[in-house]
């Protein structure tokens, strides 16, 4: 094969990655970086008012007015409802993980690019391509881990709710 047959086979190889890539790869990190704001979003929103309804409650207690009692009622369900939510939806959790995924996930990229732009420079052709290759090959093994592992994980922290038994006890003891 010709020297110029060898590049043109080499180039439309890498190109050939490049779309396998962005099929797979890249799709991966586009639902990473979809769905990393609004965990943290709720986490964050959710937090903060628990800690100003926490905080109202001694006030809400000391308040005198017919109102009081209701609020002191409403800010304890909410403290009750949104603690069981977030424990429940582990906002945080699911933060945590879809961030460090989204970074790992660009950090391989990173490193895959420069494997790609060495293949690229590569004096022999084919020897380029076989490193173009086994980069590319890396890059979709360690993307399938990675993704496999976050929703492994993610499955394996679903639970239902569990309800106390003393929580459906009537106020003699007997259920």
């Amino acid at each position: 094969m010709t020297d110029t047959a060898t590049e043109r086979t080499s180039g439309s190889l890498i190109d050939a990655l490049l779309e396998i890539k962005a099929r797979y790869v890249d799709q991966a990190l586009a639902w990473y970086r979809s769905r990393t704001r609004w965990p943290r979003l709720v986490f964050r929103a959710v937090g903060s008012v628990l800690i100003v309804l926490s905080l109202s409650v001694p006030f809400l207690a000391a308040v005198e007015a017919p109102w009081g009692k209701y609020a002191l009622q409403l800010a304890s369900f909410m403290i009750a409802a949104l603690t069981a939510l977030n424990s429940f939806f582990g906002w945080q959790r699911t933060w945590e993980k879809r961030i460090n995924a989204q970074l790992t996930l660009e950090g391989l990229i990173a490193l895959w690019q420069t494997e790609i732009a060495a293949a690229k420079e590569h004096t022999d052709p084919s020897d380029g391509c076989q490193r173009a290759l086994k980069a590319t090959q890396e890059l979709i093994e360690k993307t399938k881990s990675l993704t496999t592992a976050e929703a492994g994980e993610f499955f394996a922290t679903i639970r239902f709710p569990a309800v106390p038994v003393e929580a459906v006890t009537t106020k003699n003891g007997a259920p």
